[in-house]
Formats: C-alpha cells, structure tokens, sequence
C-alpha cells in the first residue's frame, strides 16, 4: 500500500515479531503542537524457545536460590515484580513498532520494561502501584495464553468408511490424493445440517400504506426523476416469480406509522422528510429484500439501513437474551467511519438494542468483554472482526441482517480476504445491504457473492460525480510554492471559517501541521501515524470548534462528518480520482455550501481530464489551463504508445528514471 493511500491496516497482536530498535514517542497535546521526544529506551529480546506457558517464579520454601531458573524467586521490590516468559512470545508484549507495549501500559497505569534474556526465557519488570501491576498482570496472562480448539469429532469415521481413508482415493499411477469432490459434498452437507439447526429468520415487516399502494408508476417516475433520477432495478436476473420492486415512501410516517417508537426517535433528530435513497430503500430493506445502495456520501445512507435493522432485531422469534450473539453486522472499512456509524447508532433508542464498535486500536480487551456481555449490533473495520471472528469471540453464523458501508472503499483498501475470511460461514437465509459511492467490477462481484436477488438503488448517475453544493476551484501551483500559497490562504480565512487540508503522505501532514504550529495557527493533524486516542481527539476538537483546521490524509476523506466544514483543501491531488469526490464531499453537506480548492502541480497532468469531467458535470468552471495540461498528456501516451514504451503516473523518464513532464 503506497504512501497516497493512508490507510492503515489493523494489526493488534505481532507472534514472535523481533523487538524493536530503540524509538522516540511523542506524546500529543489536545491541540497539535510540536513537542519533544521521550525515549522509553532499549528493549533486548535474545534467544527464542518453544516453550509455550507464562510462568511466575518462585521458591515456595523461601531458601536460597538455587541452580536453575525454574527455581528463581519471584522478585518484589516495592512497587515492582518481575516475571519470566518464554523469549518466543516476547514479540507478542511488544507489538509492532513497540504498539502493544504502548497499549498494555496506557490501559493498566504501570510501566513494562523487558530485560535480560537467558536464551529460553526473558525478564520482564512490572512498575507501579499495586493495582497496576495486578491489571498488567491479568492483561499480559491473557495476550499470552496459547488458544487451544476445542476436540473435534472425528467425521471420517463412520460404519464401513474406511475410517480416515474416507476422502482419499488412489489415481492413476498408483498414489493416494484427496478425494476432493468427496470432501467438498461432505463439507456441504455439514454446514447444511448446521444451517437447518438454526432458528429461521423473520425478514419481512412491511405494510404498506395505501397512499404508496396507490401511486401510479407514472408519478412514481416523475418523483424518482425529480430526486436526483433514482434508478431501482434487479441486479441480476429479474427471476419469474420475484415480487415487484416496492413504490417509494414519501414521508417517515408511511414508512414506520406502525412502529411509533421509530418514528418518535426521527421526530427528535428534527428530520423534516426523508432523504431520496432512505424513501425508496426502506420499503426494499423492509420487505426483507437485499439491497444494493448506489449514492455518494452525505445522502443518508447509514439511516437508510439502520432503522430496518432495529425493526429486524427486534422482530426476531428467540427473545434477544437467549440468542447465541449479534444479530446485526455493519462493516466499514475505516475506524473513522465505524466510530461514525456508532455515533449514530447511539441516536436512536428503541427497545434497548445495544451496540459495540470493534476496531483496530481500540482496546481489544475490553471490546471482548462487552461482546461476551451481549450486544445486538457489531460494528467493525474488517481488521478487526476477522480477527474477533478467528479468535472465536464472534460467531458469524449467528448475524441474520449484514451490512457492508462503503464497500467500494473497503476493496480499494485490500480489506477482500479479510471480509472473505470473516463471511466464510455466514448463514445462506440472512439479509444484505451493500452501499457503495461507485459500482467497479469488485464491488459487482462481491455482491454477486453475499447477496440474493439484490434490488440496486442508485442515487444519481453511476458516473463518478461531486456534489453539486460545492464550489470547486483550481488553482495552478508549482510544488515548491504550495507552503506559500495555503498559508497566505490560512490568513485570509473568517474566523467562523473551517477546512480541511488534505496531504498525499503522511509526512507532508505532519510537516505542514508542524509549520502551522511554529507560526502559531492552531491546528489538528489526522494521519495513520498517529494513536487511534490522538485521532479521536483530532476529529473531536475539529467537531467541537476547538480549532477550526485540519491536516489529514485520505483516513480522513470518508466517514467524517463535520456540520459546519466551509472549505476542502487539496493541498496534494489525491492519487484516485475517486478520492477528489469524496474529498469534496466533506463539505457542502445537509444543503449548505461549501467551496473546494486544489492545487495542480505539473505532475498532476494524468488527472486532467477525468477532472475536467468532474467539473463539466457539476456545472463548474473549467480552466483553460486545465483543458491544455489534459491535451498534453494524451498527446505524450500517443507519442508513447507509438515508441512502443509505456507511461505511468507520477514519476520518471529515460534511464534518469524521470518521466515526461508537463
């Protein structure tokens, strides 16, 4: 993953990883502000064994020490305790770059400092108060323990089967292979049995109203025109016997007049009429249909499958409190979107549906422990649930109403084998809602994966389109001058002004938050370097109005909803023109304006005309300067293809490793 995709993937326990060299933390203020490093010093891991237990050490006759270490004395000293570990599971306290040692001190108040090494075992000293040290304790007990699978019943035995030979066969030269298609009918029939042991699904609980009943198709076609020209179709076949797709609601109470409880929860947000995707997709996701959303960000998507899921909960057979675990699953592919999604999850009250958001950088403890207590709704980045899921903390069998947010995002961040993995033994009877800003051939196949007989709802054009209450600017700048430019910009801003600068690297975000800070402009930083705490609090300051700019990356591009954002700073062009959309989209959002300005460099000349698109389709000035950079690079991939030598993007030409230049 390269440096213009910031997004970070979710590593929460590294086995048997080195220990890190030495490293300097910095230890964040709330508002960002250069600071100076603390060293926690050196970490030495020598010597590896396959000896699996954390052992305590200790000579119950209290004599003196003897020959070997089995026999050493727990040793306390005030506030201290110092424990033995296999040196093979050291890697697991520390974590990659020393972030689980990080996160095991910050959650328990004591210090951890690994020490000497005896070749099998290592030394590691706990610092602190009594309580401390007794939390450390039960922490680092349960990140090493060794998982050991329940027994498995023996399923190659069975009267006259030969035993385990069941699946092997014998080919033509003579030598046993796996009977494949044997095995593959055995696993089938396995999970169908476990399949028909599970309690069935109540999906549908939709009545409709008769004035939806009785819309003409020609009104439901002028409405559907005048909203953004939604698009509602089949997917996939249109099957003969397949219900008719439903007639859109056009208020909240046509939808939930029978569930006042919703209706009075939507009535205290002060929501005056549904959005067009929440009016046609509640009917489907009512109906107990799949649904495919098609829409870009800010359209209210996350309503539009949440409140049929707290129906689908709630309407279940078996009693919540007996239930095996969640019901409902919403997946999305960054942190930032998941706390997003939780945030608006805790809006809505309704019969005591609890929820949890599962994340990398969270404490992973403490998400089990309000797991195993119960919950109704899991939200989770991919990361993370396919670890919970492969731990056996989450049982996916059990979820009957799963959701995939921005599913397009989730696949551009390589989080495929990790939904793959985790959906693996999903139940075939479930109900699936996909949303997706685009529709790329992944995203298509994925659904032709997970969903049956999807209904897709698009809002607006498939083509790739920004929103249309945003101004979006260009401004040619040479690289060297970008500095120069967004300051002189910084100072002209209102003081009710908000904006968001967005980088390609991370190191960019944090040079320029650094420059701003030394010349006194408060500002917060977002980046994928940063402690998931420091992010949080990033976006929370930015939300509150503690400070009013923000440098980020791409983390940042999706998910984030501030009300009162009046400007988007390109200050480098995204990598992926998806990504200029959703960029812009961070402002102009629930019917106010806003205004979006990018710098071009001479090395964005590969995006000039899927951005003259962009504007042309929103109605947007479209330089001249702009139309010029776009005839230049198509000419040079001409020139190119005629040489017979390829081009690319960023970076360089001939055998000084530049490319042609604009």
């Amino acid at each position: 993953m390269g440096d213009f995709e910031d997004e970070w993937l979710e590593h929460d326990e590294i086995q048997g990883a080195q220990a890190p060299a030495p490293r300097t933390y910095n230890n964040n203020s709330r508002v960002y502000r250069p600071s100076a490093g603390r060293g926690r010093g050196e970490r030495g891991v020598r010597g590896r064994s396959n000896e699996s237990n954390w052992r305590s050490r200790g000579n119950p006759a209290g004599g003196d020490y003897q020959n070997t270490r089995r026999d050493f004395p727990r040793r306390e000293d005030g506030n201290k305790k110092s424990m033995y570990v296999s040196s093979q599971k050291i890697g697991r306290i520390i974590g990659k770059g020393g972030s689980k040692i990080r996160e095991l001190e910050s959650e328990s108040q004591a210090k951890i400092k690994i020490g000497d090494s005896s070749g099998t075992e290592t030394e590691v000293t706990l610092i602190g108060s009594d309580e401390a040290i007794s939390k450390v304790e039960d922490l680092l007990n349960d990140l090493l323990q060794d998982y050991k699978p329940p027994p498995k019943e023996n399923h190659n035995q069975s009267a006259g089967s030969g035993g385990s030979n069941e699946f092997f066969k014998t080919n033509e030269s003579g030598v046993q292979v796996i009977d494949w298609d044997k095995l593959n009918n055995f696993h089938d029939q396995h999970q169908q049995e476990r399949w028909e042991n599970l309690p069935p699904i109540i999906k549908d609980f939709y009545k409709e109203d008769p004035e939806v009943a009785a819309l003409t198709p020609a009104a439901i076609a002028h409405w559907r025109l005048a909203n953004n020209d939604i698009q509602v179709k089949r997917t996939f076949d249109d099957k003969p016997g397949l219900k008719p797709i439903p007639n859109p609601v056009m208020t909240f109470e046509q939808a939930f007049k029978h569930y006042p409880e919703i209706l009075d929860e939507i009535y205290k947000q002060g929501f005056t009429k549904p959005s067009p995707i929440q009016s046609q997709a509640w009917p489907i996701l009512l109906r107990g249909e799949d649904l495919i959303g098609i829409a870009q960000t800010g359209t209210g998507k996350t309503l539009a499958f949440l409140l049929p899921a707290l129906i689908h909960i709630e309407g279940q057979v078996i009693p919540r409190e007996e239930r095996d675990g969640p019901t409902v699953l919403i997946m999305a592919p960054t942190r930032e979107l998941a706390l997003q999604i939780d945030k608006e999850v805790s809006k809505y009250q309704y019969k005591g549906i609890k929820s949890v958001c599962l994340y990398g950088g969270g404490d992973r403890r403490e998400q089990i422990k309000v797991v195993a207590k119960g919950v109704d709704i899991v939200i989770a980045t991919p990361g993370r649930l396919n670890d919970l899921v492969m731990a056996r903390h989450l049982n996916i069998i059990n979820f009957s109403y799963i959701v995939l947010d921005e599913a397009d995002r989730m696949l551009d961040m390589g989080f495929e084998p990790q939904i793959r993995k985790s959906l693996f033994d999903v139940r075939p009877d479930r109900q699936t809602v996909m949303t997706s800003a685009t529709w790329p051939p992944g995203v298509r196949r994925l659904a032709s994966s997970y969903m049956k007989d999807p209904i897709q709802v698009n809002v607006g054009s498939l083509d790739l389109a920004a929103v249309h209450t945003v101004t979006q600017k260009i401004m040619f700048v040479e690289e060297g001058d970008k500095e120069a430019v967004l300051l002189e910009f910084l100072n002209n801003m209102d003081p009710n002004d908000k904006v968001i600068i967005f980088c390609g690297k991370k190191a960019t975000a944090t040079h320029i938050s650094t420059e701003l800070a030394m010349k006194g402009i408060e500002c917060q930083s977002l980046h994928g370097d940063r402690d998931q705490s420091d992010r949080e609090e990033a976006l929370a300051d930015m939300v509150d109005g503690n400070v009013n700019i923000l440098v980020a990356t791409d983390v940042a591009s999706r998910g984030i909803d501030i009300k009162d954002l009046t400007h988007v700073v390109n200050l480098d062009f995204p990598r992926h023109i998806e990504e200029y959309v959703h960029r812009v989209g961070r402002t102009g959002r629930a019917g106010k304006t806003g205004t979006a300005l990018s710098f071009i460099a001479r090395n964005d000349w590969a995006h000039a005309r899927d951005l003259i698109k962009i504007l042309e389709e929103a109605n947007q000035d479209v330089p001249d300067e702009l139309e010029l950079m776009a005839q230049r690079f198509e000419a040079m991939k001409l020139r190119r293809e005629k040489e017979g030598g390829g081009y690319g993007g960023r970076g360089g030409r001939g055998g000084r490793g530049r490319r042609d230049r604009y």
